[in-house]
């Protein structure tokens, strides 16, 4: 749970406090490339889900009506189905995954077109001291996560961005707010094995089976710890993984920071985590994480995600102004 206390962002996790930077303070953003997925298919659609319950009327209808111009060759039209239950809701949850599906190279065109790796993650270096976690300096590229999303905000409040453009934008906007709320998106540790960073977690091996990587076990913590039965139906599965975090963190809980829109200052929360949370002394390479882990990894995921959802849809109903 987060808290503003003496102009500080403070993250209080059972007897644990971390403590994020000073929100008055901007500091320098830095990249490191990590190759993989911010959360999987299913933490997408759950923060897309929690969105959806909290944009207004008006912008939802929008948001359908500017959807329904994409362009063609990015398929986001056939993401709609009209026989499906809560068909609009559904349409939108798709839409907020459609920039991973356009990594799939089986469909070349669509793929070159339209996937921007880079767009994805925005890390900022750090290493482990004898006096605690330090921030470092690392690679700064033109586009990135934090930089993509201030730029779509400001393109969508333009009334000289065309509506099938638009139609782009909110697809990587609903996915990209939940990119930087998993906190390995954000930060990338350096330690003399990994000299350039360890890729926000994608380096730091966790065994040959599933997952085989630190970053790998974070993206899938919702589904590790509670697996769909094969006979759920998907939706009824996000919908209900939706309604238990917000339920377990209501929108009320955390107050202003929902209407706290500087991307700047949501990764340097992600970052604070994972400084202060992710890399333990008792988290082992090559080894599974603890149970005591998973607890916490679970707890923190939840409530990222619940976060993210909340602020997608401040962030839509902003622009979308009845």
């Amino acid at each position: 749970m987060y808290v503003l206390l003496n102009n500080r962002l403070i993250m209080t996790f059972k007897n644990s406090t971390a403590t994020v930077l000073s929100l008055c303070v901007l500091l320098s953003i830095f990249i490191n490339p990590i190759g993989l997925n911010a959360w999987n298919e299913t933490g997408h659609k759950i923060t897309a889900t929690i969105a959806w319950q909290h944009l207004t009327p008006h912008a939802k209808d929008q948001i359908i009506d500017i959807l329904n111009t994409a362009p063609k060759d990015s398929d986001i039209l056939d993401l709609f189905n009209e026989e499906a239950p809560n068909n609009l809701e559904q349409y939108f949850m798709n839409a907020s995954y459609w920039p991973d599906m356009v990594r799939d190279r089986n469909k070349p065109d669509r793929n070159k077109k339209y996937h921007m790796g880079g767009w994805h993650y925005i890390g900022s270096y750090w290493k482990q001291t004898d006096e605690g976690p330090v921030e470092t300096t690392g690679l700064v590229e033109e586009e990135n996560l934090v930089e993509r999303i201030s730029y779509f905000r400001e393109t969508m409040n333009s009334h000289d961005t065309p509506n099938e453009v638009k139609a782009i934008q909110i697809a990587w906007i609903a996915h990209l707010i939940g990119d930087i709320h998993m906190p390995l998106h954000n930060a990338s540790r350096m330690t003399s094995n990994t000299p350039d960073g360890d890729l926000g977690g994608n380096a730091f091996t966790l065994g040959n089976e599933w997952p085989r990587n630190l970053h790998s076990f974070w993206d899938g913590i919702i589904d590790v710890e509670i697996p769909r039965d094969e006979t759920h139906p998907k939706f009824d599965y996000y919908k209900a993984r939706a309604e238990e975090i917000t339920k377990q963190f209501p929108k009320e809980q955390f107050g202003d920071l929902i209407n706290q829109q500087d991307p700047n200052i949501w990764t340097k929360e992600g970052k604070e985590i994972v400084m202060e949370s992710l890399y333990p002394e008792t988290l082992a390479e090559g080894e599974k994480p603890s149970i005591e882990y998973q607890e916490m990894a679970f707890a923190i995921a939840q409530e990222r995600l619940a976060l993210s959802g909340y602020r997608i849809a401040a962030f839509f109903n902003a622009i979308f102004v009845d």
